[in-house]
């Protein structure tokens, strides 16, 4: 091979590694800005709960909880939030409730 053609074949090459660095980076950056925007996306408010006669920790996490959010985890919650140490509520007192957004 002569030297012009080892010259083009060597710029074939740096193209194409040019274009695979250049796409493996506009990849990176998309999932670097998506994980971003699902960690902005779920913000957490605090409301007052009532609490009824028949009320149950479950009937209240199960209404409250995120969509993506297992109910157990949303009764750990409110129960760490409330210093409470067992499952038990009472009709009359209210609970603070994460609700998430």
């Amino acid at each position: 091979m002569n030297y012009c053609m080892v010259s083009k074949v060597m710029r074939r090459i740096r193209r194409k590694a040019f274009l695979l660095i250049t796409l493996g980076m506009i990849l990176c950056l998309g999932t670097m800005a998506l994980g971003a925007q699902r960690e902005q996306a779920q913000r957490v408010y605090y409301e007052a709960v009532f609490i009824h006669s028949g009320d149950t920790l479950w009937q209240i996490a199960k209404e409250y909880k995120a969509d993506n959010e297992k109910i157990e985890h949303m009764i750990s919650e409110i129960m760490k939030i409330n210093g409470m140490r067992s499952e038990n509520i009472i009709s009359g007192e209210s609970l603070i409730v994460p609700i998430k957004k």
